[in-house]
């Protein structure tokens, strides 16, 4: 285990209910990763905002199409993709090659998460940890509405943009572990219920 290696060094011991402040802080850094989380959930934004205007000027969608389809996209978005987003964080580690995977939810602070259980990750693995539900979903929801279902637009404007804000916490950490100018490393700590943060002497 890292601790116990005098190679690396300790830097941040988070515990899990400590998260909230620590996205916080993260996200309002400065730095690439904070920049493009705020751009593109104001793209989404402005999208949205400019469909709206086109399909009450143009006609395609009638107001109660428009409101319905923003209050489903906003639920799906913030509610129903919880348990698929956190599968593909499961799956990330899976092909990481974690075996001991863990899902939770800390309702007080309304974060859902997965752990492997003492499986330290480098940086780029942490990157590719985090960000596969973001890009996949996008992806996916995008190509899918574009090629097949431009009738719902909105509603898969308003679902991605209320996922891309609710993947604060993966953007958070990346832009934690990236301020960092060394090598560093992670892992989780189930039993204990913290995350800690290594890097290389």
């Amino acid at each position: 285990m890292l601790q116990e290696d005098s190679s690396y060094r300790m830097i941040l011991e988070l515990d899990f209910s400590e998260m909230i402040p620590f996205v916080l802080s993260n996200i309002r850094k400065r730095g690439i990763i904070p920049l493009f989380y705020i751009s593109i959930n104001a793209v989404f934004l402005f999208f949205i905002i400019l469909y709206i205007v086109w399909s009450v000027r143009m006609g395609p969608l009638s107001a109660g199409k428009i409101f319905w389809q923003i209050v489903a996209g906003v639920l799906a978005g913030s509610i129903a993709v919880i348990p698929p987003h956190e599968l593909l964080h499961g799956l990330a580690y899976r092909i990481l090659g974690a075996r001991k995977i863990r899902f939770g939810a800390d309702f007080q602070q309304f974060i859902f998460y997965v752990t492997a259980d003492r499986f330290p990750i480098s940086k780029r693995e942490l990157a590719f940890l985090a960000m596969i539900p973001f890009v996949f979903m996008n992806l996916v929801l995008i190509t899918l509405t574009a090629v097949w279902f431009s009738q719902i637009t909105l509603f898969s404007a308003s679902l991605l943009l209320s996922h891309n804000i609710m993947c604060i916490g993966d953007f958070a950490i990346l832009s934690y572990a990236f301020s960092q100018k060394g090598e560093l490393f992670t892992y989780d700590d189930i039993e204990k219920k913290k995350s800690y943060f290594f890097e290389r002497k």
